[in-house]
């Protein structure tokens, strides 16, 4: 599975796979072994990457945004923000959907089953509120408002399956 993460206005750029207990982690052409074990709730971490031992504390809290992290390893803090590659093309999508005025289809940016609706037909919503929730790859991803404005139709229910670019409701 490929992530994208923000750390210190940089975006890296990794892919991660399951070998066992180890998690391999390939970022351009350098490949990683790591091991990462809570050691005490809820913050503090063993990090073993490539047999070199790190103690790293995760404040999950402090994050002002979902996949938002604070990070300390050997006495440096970072702020990482962390995207798998579903969150970064529907954070990409909902960008390039920035409409102000008349109707906006909202689409479903990838293949998958829809969890939940969390909005009725005539329902005002503001920019960032959660519309719909769609499972892919067994991940679920809110599918939020670009904008505000009043739910003009649901074109979906709980249950169904859909395709990329489906329209699942509509803002007015």
């Amino acid at each position: 599975m490929k992530y994208y993460v923000d750390v210190e206005g940089k975006t890296l750029e990794f892919d991660f796979e399951e070998r066992g207990d180890l998690l391999v982690v390939r970022h351009q052409s350098r490949e990683l072994r790591i091991d990462l074990r809570q050691v005490r709730a809820p913050s503090l971490y063993s990090l073993l990457v490539d047999h070199r031992s790190y103690e790293v504390f995760i404040d999950q809290e402090q994050g002002e945004q979902e996949g938002e992290y604070h990070v300390l390893i050997e006495g440096e803090q970072y702020k990482l923000t962390v995207q798998d590659e579903w969150a970064r093309r529907l954070a990409t999508i909902q960008r390039r959907a920035h409409i102000q005025a008349g109707e906006l289809p909202i689409k479903a940016p990838m293949p998958g089953y829809v969890v939940a609706v969390l909005v009725k037909p005539g329902q005002r919503v503001e920019r960032g509120q959660g519309l719909v929730i769609l499972s892919a790859m067994k991940m679920e991803n809110e599918i939020k408002a670009p904008r505000a404005g009043t739910v003009q139709s649901a074109n979906v229910e709980a249950g169904q399956t859909v395709e990329q670019g489906r329209v699942l409701l509509v803002l007015a």
